[in-house]
C-alpha cells in the first residue's frame, strides 16, 4: 500500500484517526518520475511540497558560470520544497529533479492549509517535518564551513548509504563541494590508504 509509510510517519508524530487517514489519502497526489524528470525550475513560483516514497530527488542551483551546485538530496522518507517560494509567492531559487526513477507524493500549498483548518493537530506533523529540514540544512552549512572534503563525504555516506553507488559521482562531488576530478582522486587516495570507503 503506497500510503502506509507516510501515514505511519504522521501517526508517530500525532495519532490520526481512520477519518484523518482517509482524508490525507485524498489530498496526497501520487506520481512516478523517471530519472532526470524535473519538478521545479529556478525562477518558477512553487506551490507544492514533495515527499519521497522511493528513489531520490536532488535540489541544485545554476551558478553564474552555469555550473550545477547541489544543495540537497532527498531520499526515502524525506520532504523537499522551496519553502520561501511557497510561503512568499516568490520565484524559486533552486531546481528540483529526479536523480533516479522516483515515486513521490505531492501536497499542494492549498491542500496543506485546508488540512490544518480541518484537522489542526496535523500542523504538529508539518512543523516537525519543517524543523527536520531546517536542522539538516543548518548541519549542511556547518559541514561546508568546518569540515574537510573527506569528512563531508563520510557524512554523506552515513546519511545516504543507499545513494553512494546509485547516483552520479559528479553530483556527489558537487554536494560535498569539490570537483569531480578531486573527488575521484580523493576516493583513490582513500583506497590506497586501505580505508574502507564502503564502511562510511
Amino acid at each position: 500500500m503506497i500510503f502506509e509509510k507516510i501515514l505511519e510517519e504522521i501517526n508517530n508524530v500525532v495519532p490520526i484517526s481512520r477519518e484523518e487517514k482517509e482524508y490525507l489519502k485524498s489530498i496526497l497526489k501520487f506520481k512516478k518520475l523517471n530519472k532526470r524528470d524535473s519538478l521545479l525550475h529556478q525562477e518558477e513560483v512553487e506551490d507544492n511540497y514533495y515527499y519521497v516514497l522511493s528513489g531520490c530527488l536532488r535540489s541544485y542551483i545554476n551558478d553564474k558560470k552555469g555550473l550545477e551546485q547541489v544543495l540537497q538530496f532527498s531520499s526515502k522518507g524525506w520532504w523537499i520544497a522551496d519553502n520561501e517560494s511557497i510561503i512568499y509567492n516568490q520565484p524559486a531559487k533552486f531546481n528540483i529533479v529526479a536523480d533516479l526513477d522516483t515515486e513521490i507524493f505531492i501536497l499542494s500549498k492549498k491542500a496543506k492549509e485546508e488540512s490544518v483548518k480541518r484537522f489542526p493537530k496535523l500542523e504538529l506533523y508539518y512543523n516537525e517535518s519543517l524543523i527536520r529540514s531546517v536542522i539538516f540544512l543548518r548541519n549542511r552549512l556547518y559541514e561546508i564551513l568546518s569540515l574537510s572534503a573527506e569528512e563531508r563525504y563520510r557524512n554523506f555516506c552515513i546519511m545516504f548509504p543507499e545513494l553512494k553507488n546509485s547516483i552520479s559521482q559528479k553530483h556527489i562531488a558537487s554536494y560535498i563541494g569539490i570537483t569531480p576530478e578531486f573527488f575521484s582522486a580523493m576516493k583513490k587516495k582513500l583506497k590506497d590508504k586501505q580505508t574502507c570507503v564502503e564502511e562510511f
